[in-house]
Parts: C-alpha cells; sequence; structure tokens
C-alpha cells in the first residue's frame, strides 16, 4: 500500500510543472500547534494534502473558504509529498456546517470514508464527481440522508460494493446478499435490497424515485458502517464519535 501510494505520488508530481490551477473540495483539516494540514480531492491529482502556517492563514486572500467540503479553485506547486497551496479562488462554502453538530459529525464520516477508500495522488474523475455533488447537495439538503448516499456511492466507487445494473441478476444479488451477512451478521430487508441499487445509480440532482421511510434509512445507516468498517479493516473513528454523540 506504501509503495502504490509512493508510485502514485511519483506519478502525480511529474504531472506538476510550476503551478497548478485545479478546482478542489476540502475533505478535512487538522489542526496542530503552529500549522494545519488540509486535505483536499481534485480531478486530475486526486487527494492531495497541503501544510499551511496559521500566522499565513490569517492573511491568506480567500483563506475563509478553507472549511469541510468547501468549493474553490486553488493553485499548488509542488512541496515533497505535500503541495503548496499558493492561491485560492473560493467558489462557496457550506453554512450548514458551521453551527450543527451533527451534521459536523456526518460530514466527518463523509470525510473519513473519502480517505481511507482511495489512496492519495490516485485519481479518478468519478470519486471527485460524487463528492462535489454531494458537497453541492449538502448545503440544503440533510447532511445524514446525503453522507448515506454518498457511502454507498464511494463503496462502489472504490469496488467494494457492484455497481447497480449488477443487481438486475438474481443470482449476482443474491451472492452479495450472503457475502454481506457472513461479514457484517446483519440481516437485510426487502426493502433494503430494493433500495441500494437505486442509491448507487442516484443522480444528485434529482429527486429519489421512491419514498424511503425513516426506518429504511436507519437500516441503510448501520449496514453501511458496518460494511465500511470491514472492508477497510477498521473501526470508523467518526461513526465512534457520531455514536457517542447521537446516543
Amino acid at each position: 500500500r506504501r509503495f502504490l501510494k509512493r508510485n502514485l505520488w511519483k506519478k502525480s508530481m511529474k504531472n506538476l510543472s510550476g503551478a497548478f490551477n485545479t478546482p478542489a473540495i476540502v475533505i478535512s483539516r487538522k489542526k496542530y500547534k503552529l500549522y494545519s494540514v488540509f486535505t483536499f480531492i481534485t480531478p486530475s491529482l486526486g487527494i492531495i494534502r497541503a501544510s499551511l502556517p496559521h500566522k499565513r492563514l490569517q492573511s491568506m486572500r480567500n483563506g475563509s473558504y478553507l472549511r469541510p467540503f468547501s468549493a474553490m479553485y486553488i493553485t499548488v506547486v509542488p512541496d515533497g509529498e505535500y503541495v503548496n497551496v499558493t492561491q485560492i479562488d473560493g467558489s462557496y462554502v457550506v453554512e450548514s456546517l458551521d453551527t450543527n453538530l451533527e451534521n459536523i459529525a456526518y460530514a466527518a464520516v463523509a470525510s473519513e470514508l473519502i480517505q481511507e477508500l482511495f489512496a492519495l495522488y490516485d485519481a479518478d474523475r468519478n470519486v471527485f464527481d460524487v463528492v462535489v455533488n454531494y458537497s453541492k447537495s449538502i448545503r440544503q439538503r440533510n447532511v445524514r440522508l446525503g453522507t448515506i448516499m454518498l457511502g454507498w456511492q464511494l463503496l462502489s466507487l472504490a469496488g467494494v460494493v457492484p455497481k447497480a445494473h449488477y443487481f438486475m441478476n438474481r443470482q449476482n444479488a443474491d451472492d452479495f446478499w450472503r457475502e454481506l451477512y457472513a461479514v457484517t451478521q446483519m440481516s437485510v430487508s426487502t426493502s433494503l435490497k430494493k433500495a441500494l441499487p437505486i442509491l448507487l445509480s442516484f443522480q444528485w440532482g434529482g429527486e429519489l424515485q421512491m419514498e424511503f421511510s425513516g426506518s429504511l434509512w436507519n437500516e441503510l445507516e448501520k449496514l453501511l458502517y458496518a460494511y465500511a468498517s470491514h472492508e477497510i479493516g477498521k473501526p470508523l473513528n467518526s461513526v465512534i464519535f457520531l455514536n457517542t454523540m447521537i446516543k
């Protein structure tokens, strides 16, 4: 895994000749005493990281856009295995993540899933587009439901969950449900079996084609966390925090 990341980093750095301008979505910020490490997702470089001193952040033009799932154009130059952000042109911020702790917790789940399922510098335009659609959606729509939908689509893009059309074949679908039960020990309702292909093919600009009940969303959420944790190989810290907060 480390060797793969190293090779992807070398390949991405070759694509950077001096300054490079790219659309980006902020995935996370990790604060330290004197600096913060920001993780972005971009269409052609994949997931990238930048370290910014706090003193520089205070005077950086458009630095206020460096918030979870905000959209922007950034200019970057190589800086070791990180990049150095030299300019920010903000597009929008996700104000629903400013003060609502539950929304913040669900966004943290989305952030952790993205970073655990996809390697640094492994560019996939489909992954970027899904994250952009999620970012736009949660500006007005329910952050929890958006995170559940995003999570299942990310698992599909990572090759962990089949594509929606796979479920059209009864034998294929039955094989997947058996595997899912084997690793999670969670029974799956008929409603969920019908709902999952709809979520996997969901177009973010539209409305769901069927009414999902509250209990169905709960089932989709619990199964998502259980299956994702198994495939990643460890519990998701964001889910542990979320569970302690909403109990």
